[in-house]
């Protein structure tokens, strides 16, 4: 075997290929994908759990304002979330959640909003996650 050959023989066994190099960029990448689709969908659904789990404390504040209020619920969140200074505090917003209208509250930076419709004739109101 001369020098030439050798040389050359030794330098395929110290290195990858372009190819070799090719394929495991696609398949971190393809990784890297379902990685991210899953945190998203994992964002979302902590979302939902959120807004819903707002609405059902929401719901059950309703009733005690109705209670504590001789009757009478409330047509907005400002007359008994812990933004307003509605006594007894009712209806405490979750952690990074802020009221965004008067019949609207925004969670997580505006990933959620959990809408109150008042209700009409006397009914409670109905809440509704978006």
């Amino acid at each position: 075997m001369s020098n030439n050959q050798h040389a050359t023989q030794g330098r395929r066994d110290e290195g990858f290929t372009l190819v070799e190099i090719l394929i495991a960029i696609v398949v971190v990448g393809i990784l890297a994908a379902v990685a991210i689709v899953g945190i998203n969908s994992l964002t979302d659904t902590g979302n939902k759990s959120a807004c819903t789990t707002s609405a059902d404390a929401a719901k059950a504040a309703a009733a005690a304002y109705y209670a504590n209020q001789g009757g009478n619920y409330p047509t907005s969140f400002a007359q008994f979330t812990s933004e307003a200074n509605a006594t007894p505090k009712e209806f405490v917003l979750p952690s990074g959640a802020s009221i965004a209208g008067a019949t609207s509250v925004s969670g997580n930076n505006g990933k959620w909003t959990l809408t109150m419709t008042a209700g009409v004739n006397g009914n409670a109101p109905t809440f509704a996650c978006s």
